[in-house]
């Protein structure tokens, strides 16, 4: 699931405790314990486009954690360059970016490169989310960075042979990553928010499968989904866009006290 990382939404300033957002602007994940760091390899590396320093700084002290080294970028004409000579585990570029922006600079690796591309979307940039997938991104992440999103980021670069982009059918529901689509009954429903695409990507993967709500809020939100109505509300939402009797579903149904399981319409 690592091509539905984070919502486009800001973050928002929790109390002690929760995530705190340093000088460096990124924010800060607990403690990680060596047994749960994710299983790399040897010296990823992620390549970082962003005219922020700030962000920049910030990203790169709270990946060390994962193990991960960072690569700066100020602007889209150094990206594609270091891109082209250092072959990045995986290129994340800011969608406002100066000289050459982040959408050029993704169309232009993707001609180029096979490696995962990641547009970082701030709260002005989320028109852009639609066209980014369209153009090939391998996903599109919040700006400011939550660093264990970033860090989970690379088990893209080996995703490509189980066909993690391909579209998904749950009989008349269908959902295409790569158009960041979803129709049903051949009909488009109205565009999905970033973090709702996600959860029903999430949902359809597992089909006829419950889904925890740890889980949900484990590859959806992190850290992040510390309001005990995040995920009930994001499914409430996604029930009405599909259609759903939100009194007595049948599509995205709950499975008390545990989670829930999208069970797939009948045609």
């Amino acid at each position: 699931m690592g091509a539905w990382l984070s919502t486009t939404q800001p973050p928002r300033r929790q109390s002690p405790g929760a995530d705190d957002e340093p000088a460096g602007g990124a924010l800060v994940d607990p403690p990680v314990p060596a047994q749960a760091r994710i299983p790399l390899g040897s010296d990823p590396v992620v390549l970082l486009a962003d005219a922020d320093e700030r962000i920049r700084q910030g990203l790169t002290a709270q990946l060390a954690k994962y193990q991960v080294s960072v690569v700066h970028c100020p602007d889209g004409a150094a990206a594609l360059l270091e891109a082209g000579l250092r072959k990045p585990d995986v290129l994340l570029v800011s969608a406002d970016l100066p000289v050459i922006d982040g959408a050029t600079v993704l169309r232009l690796v993707r001609r180029r490169l096979s490696i995962p591309v990641v547009l970082g979307v701030g709260p002005d940039d989320t028109a852009q989310v639609g066209p980014a997938l369209a153009a090939g991104a391998s996903a599109c992440v919040a700006r400011p960075y939550r660093p264990r999103e970033v860090a989970q980021l690379l088990s893209l670069a080996d995703r490509g042979s189980r066909g993690w982009d391909q579209p998904l059918v749950c009989g008349p529901l269908t959902l295409d990553p790569s158009t960041y689509e979803v129709r049903m009954h051949g009909v488009p429903t109205a565009r999905l928010p970033l973090r709702e695409f996600q959860l029903l990507h999430l949902l359809m993967l597992n089909a006829e499968k419950v889904i925890t709500r740890d889980r949900i809020r484990a590859e959806l939100w992190g850290e992040g989904a510390r309001r005990s109505n995040t995920i009930t509300v994001h499914i409430r939402r996604l029930r009405e866009r599909l259609g759903d009797d939100p009194h007595h579903p049948e599509i995205i149904q709950t499975v008390r006290g545990v989670g829930y399981r999208l069970v797939p319409p009948s045609n």
